[in-house]
């Protein structure tokens, strides 16, 4: 059908769509063909490529472009059709893929000669951002600037300079570097900057980044490291409690480090250093007023002047002894505390600091009341691990071991009958350090009293308590220590090793084999005293060709005995 002979009145639906589809023959997806520039929006670009709708390209891809003019309506460009109609019945145009071949060639030649390229910054991507050259390029967020840069608006959509480090056109990757740039741009003005520089000068300065570890101090061309300790005299949690970025600071340079073109500066040393005056206004065991800086696991820091301060230890702080005495539970920072002075060291600048000095000793009073031996009244707050724990009086705590619950029952099961809450009666046996050890077993006395001057080998008379197949447990004397004597050990005959030959409350003597009066323990043997008695017995009245039998040997033995008695 040809339009020339056609008007409007003539013209069906059926004839416009027949004509939209001849014009639209021309026009193939994945080609680039031209298109007019149609309107102008703020932030995408309408082009009319003659189909039967409008294509919308983003403003983003023309953010850089080779065309020395500005775009204006009307302008023939090159686009590419990347979709006639999509499912939303849109035209899909780009015009970075229209020109990124002839981008990329340009790109290419400049990446082999080390030259530069212009580009913009236009978000932010998943490791760093992303950079319009004619082309989508990445920009690593290491290579964003020569310092860490956690506020990147102000690089957004500027035009500036770029150095390629990779390119890959099957990946259709570039990797772009903004640092490289203005590390190369600075280098000149760096290296006369640094030339520029003495020790001790005072200069004035710019904070350009800060850090946990301190700031980076622009000297006008040249950066400088300032430490967080050379900031001020004072304890800081971080710069950024005294520092802001492009706030303008006078510093002092305070290390110059040619081999490596370092340049370190300090602000504190612009100010009286107050560690000069603590040896003429302080002394070991004044009491001073102070803040407290900082709460740590191991004590609090306290400012007693501007910009000195010292360290009160955790067993500083009072003389509890309890689980909430720890020092985040009983200070916070910035709270104002009284304490002591008790250790100035001026050579490395630091003080100890006590608090619960400035009360009385609970334990010297307690101790000069209760000296060793003394019998409490004490409740039970705590059991663990073995061990009861005992409050005796106010904040004094005491401790009872399961070993001296008993002299002779289980600990394991005799630590079993107490329980939390319970009031009983111990005996103060250590006080030292401000720890009290108690006894149970030790109320009525010490049975190895009654052996004080036993040795071992030393021959003892016993009290059975109690037989069975393990042997006899006997005590030794009437108020003496208990003990098991072993089946093995009941005679020198295994046939006279039986445990019913004796009843409870017989009497039988027995050798101690094993005394350990430290630790209360002690081992019996019947058998190793018949063993000793018969072989003292054949040293003195038998030998080996006499003739006699063992049995008349120990009869005249006896004897002897009984008339030397």
């Amino acid at each position: 059908m040809n339009q020339e002979y056609l008007n409007n009145d003539q013209l069906t639906e059926f004839d416009t769509i027949l004509i939209e589809s001849f014009n639209n023959n021309n026009l193939k997806e994945g080609t680039i063909i031209k298109g007019i520039v149609a309107e102008i929006e703020d932030e995408a670009i309408i082009v009319d490529i003659g189909a039967k709708v409008e294509g919308r390209i983003s403003k983003r891809e023309f953010a850089f472009r080779k065309d020395e003019k500005e775009l204006a309506v009307g302008d023939e460009i090159d686009v590419y059709l990347d979709k006639l109609e999509n499912h939303n019945g849109d035209c899909i145009l780009s015009r970075s893929k229209a020109k990124s071949k002839e981008i990329w060639a340009e790109i290419e030649k400049s990446f082999e000669a080390g030259e530069l390229v212009e580009g913009v910054i236009t978000g932010k991507v998943k490791g760093g951002l992303s950079c319009e050259i004619g082309v989508t390029a990445f920009l690593p967020g290491s290579q964003i600037d020569t310092r860490p840069v956690r506020d990147v608006s102000n690089l957004m959509n500027v035009p500036q300079k770029f150095k390629i480090l990779k390119m890959d056109l099957k990946r259709n990757n570039i990797v772009v570097s903004r640092r490289a740039v203005l590390e190369e741009m600075h280098k000149e003005v760096r290296e006369e900057r640094f030339l520029q520089l003495k020790l001790e000068d005072v200069v004035d300065g710019k904070i350009k980044a800060i850090t946990d570890y301190g700031a980076f101090v622009d000297l006008g061309g040249y950066d400088s490291l300032l430490h967080s300790s050379d900031i001020t005299y004072k304890r800081i949690g971080h710069p950024s409690e005294v520092l802001k970025i492009d706030q303008k600071v006078k510093v002092k340079i305070i290390k110059v480090d040619p081999d490596k073109n370092r340049v370190s500066v300090g602000m504190k040393q612009l100010e009286d250093d107050p560690w000069l005056k603590v040896k003429e206004k302080f002394n070991v065991d004044d009491k001073v007023k102070g803040v407290v800086t900082n709460v740590t696991e191991y004590g609090i820091f306290i400012e007693i002047e501007n910009g000195v301060e010292g360290l009160c230890h955790k067993d500083m702080l009072t003389w509890s002894q309890k689980q909430n005495s720890k020092p985040g539970n009983l200070y916070a920072r910035s709270q104002a505390v009284d304490c002591q002075i008790l250790e100035i060291d001026h050579e490395k600048r630091r003080l100890s600091l006590g608090i619960k000095q400035l009360s009385p000793n609970p334990w010297q009073t307690f101790n000069q009341a209760n000296p060793i031996g003394s019998i409490l009244d004490a409740s039970i707050t705590n059991i663990k691990d073995g061990i009861i724990f005992c409050n005796l009086q106010g904040e004094i705590d005491g401790a009872i071991f399961s070993k001296d619950l008993s002299w002779d029952a289980d600990p394991k099961e005799e630590i079993k009958k107490y329980k939390v809450g319970d009031n009983i009666k111990a005996k103060i046996i250590t006080n030292e350090n401000d720890k009290v050890s108690l006894s149970i077993r030790e109320i009525d006395g010490n049975p190895f009293d009654e052996l004080k001057d036993k040795i071992k080998s030393d021959i003892v008379t016993c009290n059975v308590i109690e037989t069975g197949d393990f042997g006899l447990k006997v005590r030794v004397g009437e108020r003496g220590p208990v003990s098991i004597i072993r089946r093995n050990e009941l005679a020198l005959r295994k046939a006279d090793a039986r445990p019913e030959r004796w009843a409870k409350n017989d009497k039988l003597d027995a050798m101690i084999t094993n005394i350990d009066h430290a630790n209360f323990k002690i081992t019996l043997s019947v058998r190793t005293m018949e063993e000793t008695t018969e072989r003292e017995a054949m040293e003195k009245y038998g030998s080996k060709d006499s003739g006699a039998s063992l049995g008349a040997i120990l009869g005249k033995a006896l004897g002897r005995d009984k008339k030397e008695d």
